[in-house]
């Protein structure tokens, strides 16, 4: 019986049954994509910082605010899931291993850190914000907005408060650390929104590798019960071929990942039908200061890394920080700094929490 429920979970009538659903409701996901990509486009009008993902949240959550009621099917999420994480494993090159053998010191202050962090911060939204264990435990981790949002709720957490301290976090951390390089770096905002691939310069049979080994990635993570396998799984599966030197001029095109960054940013704020304003004020607030002492802590733990170590003050500083491992890539490529080291540190540092922070 378990099996015939699985194929039939697999089935085409069950495929069917999705876009039926879909269909019935085709208003309401038309109006919720329309609201996202609404403020998705006004964020890059503005260069303001992820502006896909961000603006799409934002646009959609002030709609949930106004009463409208919004909804992204969770298959539409999923797949969207798997292109960021075929884009994460792509950024992983061959040299990956050897180079982060050679930064291994730095690369454990970095877990030291997320270690020394997140008591403290549980402690704080437990006594002061008056959240759930599971719900602190999830806002605490320096893991990124999608993942920890994602696990969270795989985990029995409140998502929407997640959300918002996660989000709060991204968004002085992108905001912070790129105004403190301006005064002493040079410093400039970039428009970029993925590695500047695209589908003219894709290679047909290099976009359908990337694609298979995705879902590949996606089948075998999904039964092995791995956290998050639309993210998580094409990862790994991507990361691993990067590596082999199989995937090393294959980019995912930066409109898909547009799209993804947009229909996810519009899921999150279909979560906050129904929340009280009053209420996202408060957690908001307990975000922003919880998101403060990290960024504080992440640079003073950057700084000692560097003194011990004498490794670049400016690639450390980006390693270190708590605005989540695609975010900080992307403000790596416009500060010039090394990619593969930036990549070494807040890969690790992201695997590290969506792997231990679950398990634990």
């Amino acid at each position: 019986i378990k099996l015939t429920n699985k194929m039939r979970s697999y089935s085409l009538f069950n495929l069917r049954e999705k876009y039926l659903v879909v269909l019935s409701r085709f208003n309401q996901v038309f109006l919720t994509l329309s609201i996202a990509l609404l403020g998705s486009l006004l964020f890059s009008v503005l260069s303001l910082p992820l502006p896909w993902l961000l603006g799409a949240l934002f646009t959609s959550t002030i709609s949930t605010f106004s009463g409208l009621k919004l909804w992204v099917p969770n298959w539409l999420r999923a797949n969207s899931l798997l292109v960021l994480g075929a884009l994460f494993g792509t950024s992983v090159s061959p040299d990956f291993i050897e180079n982060t053998s050679q930064w291994i010191g730095s690369i454990i202050s970095v877990i030291l850190y997320v270690i020394l962090v997140i008591p403290p911060l549980i402690y704080y939204y437990i006594k002061l914000a008056h959240l759930d264990f599971k719900t602190a435990y999830f806002s605490s981790a320096p893991g990124g907005l999608i993942p920890m949002t994602v696990l969270g709720g795989e985990m029995g957490a409140d998502v929407r408060t997640i959300t918002l301290i996660q989000s709060s976090r991204i968004i002085l951390t992108v905001a912070i650390i790129p105004f403190a390089f301006a005064i002493f770096g040079g410093y400039e905002p970039t428009g970029k929104i993925g590695t500047g691939g695209s589908f003219a310069n894709l290679n047909f049979l290099d976009g359908i590798s990337l694609l298979l080994i995705s879902i590949i990635g996606y089948m075998i993570a999904r039964p092995l019960k791995i956290p998050s396998p639309s993210l998580m799984g094409p990862l790994a599966a991507v990361a691993l071929f990067s590596t082999m030197g199989e995937l090393n001029n294959v980019e995912v095109p930066d409109i898909l990942v547009a799209t993804a960054q947009c229909i996810i940013g519009a899921s999150i704020g279909a979560m906050f039908n129904d929340v009280q304003p009053k209420l996202v004020a408060k957690v908001l607030f307990h975000g922003s200061v919880t998101s403060i002492i990290m960024i504080v802590f992440g640079f003073f733990c950057a700084y000692l890394t560097h003194t011990i170590l004498g490794l670049p003050l400016n690639a450390l500083i980006l390693g270190f920080a708590p605005g989540g491992f695609p975010e900080m890539v992307l403000v790596g490529f416009a500060l010039g700094v090394d990619i593969t080291f930036l990549v070494a540190h807040q890969l690790s540092r992201y695997l590290f929490v969506t792997i231990f922070v679950p398990i634990s």
